[in-house]
């Protein structure tokens, strides 16, 4: 068996002074502390990405433990650093398939919040911690006895088409009719709504949860060749290639996001493939 990469020394750093906080601000003992998102999949860029989190405790936390949580957050954005972004769930919860609306104690965006609604408590997530979680605490996740189902998965991934990426689309496109003639946009916006939706078409066809850049070549692989050229814009401006771009590649980009959904239902998810530990 393969041995996973030691973490980049700015996640070590993040978790390392989140730990710390936990403890000096009498935060609740954590059951478990995994590793999601980019860091998990392999696609993590110093600089560009997220640090994306699972916390289990043994209960749901009490509004002391919650603002303790609160100030662990707030000490760690003032401490800079890439974002910590993630909720916190009774280890329990996993065991049963991920309810829509969860409203549960969470970080996004390096802010954190509670009360809300918590869009990622998911299958997405679920299957991602269940099949390449990292563990910093707690047991392997093959041990926690995760329902990860390709039912709910698949339901999940559908229902997400069309309640959040034809809104997003719906936005982007009032965004654009804003801008003056010959404005130009973030390039930002083209890597999240092409490769994001990818990565939706991609988990919809094959069952996995792949990062970004893998959502990318799965997109070149199945698009008709004259749209491959704006996933090839997508994934540069993933990498941090190019920062802007002109208006007119952000429509292509929704256009071809549009074409991805009406193609969506026909996918069938096939057993994922053997992957390394590492993915």
């Amino acid at each position: 068996m393969s041995r996973r990469a030691p973490l980049r020394v700015d996640v070590a750093r993040v978790i390392d002074r989140f730990l710390g906080l936990t403890a000096s601000e009498g935060a609740p003992r954590l059951r478990g502390l995994y590793l999601v998102g980019s860091i998990a999949l392999g696609d993590y860029r110093s600089g560009l990405s997220d640090i994306d989190f699972v916390a289990l405790h043994d209960a749901e936390p009490t509004p002391e433990a919650t603002e303790a949580l609160a100030r662990v957050h707030a000490a760690l954005a003032a401490a800079g650093g890439p974002p910590f972004d993630g909720f916190y769930i009774p280890a329990e919860a996993l065991k049963r398939p991920p309810v829509s609306g969860a409203i549960v104690p969470f970080s996004l965006d390096g802010r954190f919040r509670s009360g809300e609604v918590c869009r990622e408590v998911n299958p997405v997530v679920w299957r991602c911690l269940a099949r390449s979680g990292r563990a910093i605490l707690g047991p392997s996740p093959a041990a926690l006895g995760i329902a990860d189902s390709d039912e709910a998965l698949r339901a999940y991934g559908l229902a997400n088409l069309d309640t959040y990426w034809r809104r997003w689309i719906a936005d982007c496109e009032a965004a654009l009719d804003r801008k003056a003639e010959g404005e130009d946009c973030d390039a930002g916006a083209l890597a999240w709504g092409v490769l994001g939706l990818s990565r939706s078409a991609c988990t919809l066809a094959t069952g996995r949860i792949v990062s970004k850049r893998e959502a990318g070549r799965f997109a070149l692989e199945t698009l008709p060749e004259a749209r491959r050229p704006i996933v090839q814009e997508a994934l540069a401006a993933h990498l941090g290639d190019v920062e802007r771009v002109p208006q007119a590649t952000i429509r292509a980009g929704l256009d071809t996001m549009r074409y991805l959904i009406d193609a969506a239902p026909g996918y069938q998810a096939h057993p994922p493939a053997a992957t390394s530990p590492d993915r």
